[in-house]
């Protein structure tokens, strides 16, 4: 009701009420999830490695009570294993209970929620689907996706990033209308710009956007910022100003790329790992090459082929996490098909927590190249919708400029209407200068490590 309402106001007023909602405390707006969870944060930074434990031991038990009390999956998986939460004593006993998949998530949702929790009270979510199958999900809300901003608000803060107050550039996946390149948003206090027409004419008049506004913080996904990045060294446009910190997420940094984009931008650029189902954050260390795990988000173990624990470092395995922040729908050791390694502490950073290395996400820096040359990142086109609720998997093929093929798994009562709503969806991500068609498949083609890709390109 009253978001009908705003949407029909004229734009001055909404951009009125957009400013006046920016001016708001995050925990007036976001309640006291975010404001105890920023104090937490804030105190946690210093604890010692047996105060996060402390910690982490406690929160645990909380969660396996409420998910063995709350749900018929857990008190299902656990009674079958012998396991009783009431004798969890340290993170080691979590070995006692079986780790889950995105698949036993798709199969076991009903039996996975907590009756806690009534409808009102979740927040419908989905996985942007690097696999080629979206998995829908629940999260708390006024909980969940309080306490995620909180946790990055806390990160951002370390290198000067003020939330409510700091301005920011967002280059990630945002569609624009036709001819417009950029757009300030009032409400975020952020200058969105279309990742998906970065040619060398429009990056022209980013650059100048960006030196009239000179905001001091980036929020981007990597190949985009690679793309801008190109075009500043191997031209004379340059920022005339400093910026504080390029953040980026969701795929993968290779060799090199990071001191490309720092040349370019003049600043650190600083990478976390994450994922939608928020059960995992590492953020990058600013002092060494490598990542925090972000103890207090979740509980985090790597698993070799036999879904044995890692505990030497060096040895990569799969990043299997139990998270904190979701009560409505718990995942308690979530295997999420990305992979890092522990590494060895060094002496200049002092972080008490465990750190990772070689963190190997789902998000690989995939193109579709448009008719004109440019480069469209899979990563920007991902949904978080539910227009591939009757898709079984999807895959993107590509063999000729300008042109794409989305190979489509049909689920039960995928119809037309389905095929026109994501046609839109992507059409208006994809832009006029690369035309979509359909193939309907009954598998779609892995890569030779046996893994599935997003896209498959012959270019």
């Amino acid at each position: 009701m009253l978001r009908e309402i705003y949407d029909n106001l004229p734009s001055s007023f909404q951009r009125g009420i957009d400013e006046l909602w920016s001016a708001i405390p995050p925990n007036i707006k976001l309640g006291t999830a975010y404001g105890d969870m920023r104090k937490l944060l804030s105190v946690s930074d210093s604890w010692t490695q047996d105060q996060i434990h402390a910690w982490q031991n406690a929160a645990i038990k909380k969660l396996l009570l409420h998910a063995y009390g709350t749900t018929v999956f857990y008190r299902r998986i656990f009674d079958d294993a012998g396991f009783n939460p009431e004798s969890f004593q340290d993170v080691f006993d979590l070995q006692r209970i079986p780790s889950i998949t995105k698949q036993t998530v798709q199969e076991n949702m009903q039996d996975m929620l907590s009756n806690a929790f009534s409808y009102k009270h979740r927040i419908r979510m989905t996985t942007g689907g690097t696999t080629g199958r979206q998995l829908v999900f629940y999260a708390q809300k006024r909980f969940t996706m309080a306490r995620e901003k909180a946790f990055f608000d806390h990160l951002w803060s370390k290198v000067g990033y003020a939330a409510g107050t700091s301005e920011k550039v967002v280059l990630r996946n945002n569609v624009l209308p036709k001819g417009v390149l950029w757009q300030y948003n009032h409400r975020d206090k952020s200058l969105i710009l279309d990742p998906y027409h970065l040619t060398d004419d429009n990056c022209s008049r980013v650059m100048e956007k960006l030196n009239e506004v000179q905001i001091p913080f980036f929020h981007v996904y990597p190949s985009s910022a690679l793309m801008l990045a190109d075009y500043i060294n191997r031209t004379d446009h340059r920022l005339r100003y400093t910026p504080k910190a390029v953040f980026a997420s969701s795929e993968n940094l290779y060799k090199g790329q990071r001191e490309i984009v720092e040349a370019a931008f003049g600043c650190p650029m600083l990478l976390h790992y994450g994922h939608s189902e928020m059960c995992c954050v590492a953020s990058w260390c600013i002092e060494e090459n490598h990542y925090h795990l972000e103890e207090i988000y979740g509980y985090t173990e790597l698993l070799d082929e036999e879904q044995k624990v890692i505990m030497q470092p060096g040895q990569m395995g799969e990043i299997t996490a139990t998270g904190f922040n979701n009560y409505v729908l718990p995942l308690i050791r979530y295997r999420t098909a990305d992979y890092a390694a522990y590494a060895e502490h060094n002496p200049k950073c002092h972080y008490s927590g465990r750190v990772l290395q070689n963190v190997e996400g789902r998000w690989l820096q995939e193109m579709l190249v448009t008719s004109k040359g440019n480069k469209i990142s899979m990563t920007a086109i991902n949904f978080h919708s539910d227009i591939f609720d009757r898709v079984k998997f999807y895959q993107f093929y590509q063999d000729t400029p300008g042109k794409v093929t989305m190979r489509i798994v049909k689920n039960d009562g995928y119809t037309t209407m389905d095929e026109t709503a994501i046609r839109h969806a992507l059409e208006e991500k994809l832009g006029e200068f690369l035309h979509l068609d359909f193939s309907y498949v009954d598998a779609v083609e892995p890569s030779r490590n046996g893994k599935y890709r997003y896209i498959i390109s012959k270019l």
